[in-house]
């Protein structure tokens, strides 16, 4: 009676435990083998022969392994290397543009999310690299990567319909599947599908905000077309998350530099308002490519209203509006031993003055800049100050010339010692009808050796101004 009773639970403990390390087996080895897939894909394989993820990145490593014939892209020309000897803008043609875009997108598989390129497996390999391919697949039919390898070795065979057929598969079941995107884009843009390319670079930049330098010379070309800027300027009032970035890479990407600001005039009654950090980028290229005219013709439009109905020669003389950081306004740049700040009158309640206050021992002054763009003429520079300087050398209100020479009579008297009462500044200056189309207001320390910047105390200045003089007195002959 007990033997027979005995025997079962023999049984039952055999089985249960034979159970037991089937199952912690193929719990080890699942997780082992998922846990390979991405780390060593060949040696999960050789666990689990039909792994799709381990299946897939051994199919990456293969085509990666190849990249030694692709081509090598060169990355697509940045704007300090398309300026000619006067250092005015080069834009690219239309087919150097077309170009860029095959070179971005050969650039953008190198570097992509799999490492991967084009055209990259030997003939004979391409067989061994689709049958991985196609196993991930009949273990896993929704794998994107999968089907997007497949896209690759299509082209590959210079098979394109089906290579779309694959990368918009791919596409469609991951919106992170970055390269068949980027594929699906350079066709759309290619074919004049604009709207399909806004699409799939809207997807790209969403998931992978890093792709804008691949994605934005492509959304370049589309913006030359009247439809495609249609359908750009459509997304971007949407206020997508790559909205800034897209703003501040573009001006480079595209022929005529008008363009950016008709992108950015769409926007000005956008219900998300272009920010001043959004606007910044594309003045500051139209000032390094010294398109002067256009950069204030810009910076006005994007003026509020308040602003620009009290806007002059010199903006913010007053220091009372907030300062933008935009080329036009004040550009305060911070040193060593100094401080620089706007800071509310003591005397004027709401009202705003600028200070420069510095401590004591050598000091590592840098600048407080405007440019401002004054046509050939005669000008009064006016403004008031107070404060108390101690040291070898003052400082100085000049304007100069934006190619860095000093305008004729440019120069205010140095500002040194005790002056404890506001106190009247101003100089008279010309502007030259030559190499002169802009202008730079500066207030400098002015330090020719290392000893002179040697200065304590603290100076305000207030109510700023510059005057056209409409009869300058006539020089001595």
């Amino acid at each position: 009676m007990n033997i027979r009773a005995l025997m079962p639970k023999r049984t039952r403990t055999i089985v249960i435990s034979v159970a037991a390390i089937v199952l912690v087996w193929l719990v080890v080895s699942r997780s082992l083998v998922a846990y390979l897939a991405g780390s060593a894909p060949a040696a999960a394989l050789w666990l689990d022969s039909r792994q799709p993820e381990a299946l897939v990145n051994v199919a990456d490593q293969a085509l990666n392994a190849a990249a030694t014939s692709a081509v090598d892209a060169a990355p697509i020309s940045p704007p300090s290397d398309r300026a000619g000897d006067s250092g005015q803008y080069l834009p690219d043609s239309a087919s150097q543009n077309a170009k860029n875009i095959d070179r971005a997108f050969a650039q953008f598989e190198k570097v992509g999310r799999n490492q991967s390129v084009n055209r990259p497996v030997p003939l004979s390999d391409e067989t061994v690299v689709r049958g991985w391919a196609i196993t991930a697949l009949t273990s896993d039919p929704l794998n994107a990567p999968a089907l997007r390898i497949l896209g690759q070795l299509a082209e590959a065979d210079n098979d394109d319909v089906q290579a779309a057929r694959f990368m918009q598969a791919a596409s469609r079941l991951s919106k992170h599947e970055n390269i068949a995107a980027f594929w699906l884009l350079r066709d759309s843009a290619k074919a004049g599908h604009y709207k399909d390319a806004v699409y799939f670079a809207d997807i790209l930049l969403r998931a992978d905000p890093q792709t804008d330098r691949f994605v934005v010379p492509v959304l370049g070309q589309i913006s030359e077309d009247k439809e495609g800027a249609a359908l750009l300027k459509g997304a971007l009032a949407d206020d997508p998350p790559w909205r800034a970035q897209f703003i501040a890479d573009f001006p480079s990407t595209v022929p005529d530099v008008r363009t950016p600001l008709d992108i950015l005039l769409s926007l000005r009654t956008n219900p998300v308002p272009l920010k001043p950090d959004e606007i910044g980028p594309y003045l500051d290229f139209l000032v390094a490519y010294k398109f002067y005219g256009l950069a204030y013709y810009t910076w006005l439009q994007f003026l509020p209203p308040d602003a620009l109905r009290h806007a002059s020669l010199l903006f913010n003389g007053n220091f009372d509006d907030e300062l933008s950081g935009l080329p036009f306004d004040w550009k305060i740049t911070p040193g060593a031993g100094v401080t620089i700040d706007i800071v509310q009158r003591p005397d004027k309640i709401g009202q705003n003055a600028l200070l420069v206050d510095f401590q004591f021992g050598r000091v590592d002054y840098h600048s407080v800049t405007e440019l401002v763009v004054l046509p050939p003429g005669t000008y009064q520079f006016n403004g008031e100050y107070k404060g108390a300087l101690v040291g070898p050398r003052g400082m100085v209100w000049r304007v100069v010339c934006a190619n860095g020479t000093v305008t004729n009579g440019g120069e205010s008297p140095a500002i040194i010692g005790a002056t404890p009462n506001w106190q009247n500044v101003s100089f008279t200056f010309t502007v030259p009808a030559k190499d002169c189309p802009a202008q730079y207001v500066r207030l400098d320390l002015d330090a020719r050796m290392a000893s002179e910047h040697l200065i304590t105390g603290s100076v305000l200045f207030d109510d700023l101004q510059i005057s056209r003089v409409a009869n300058p007195p006539m020089s001595g002959g």
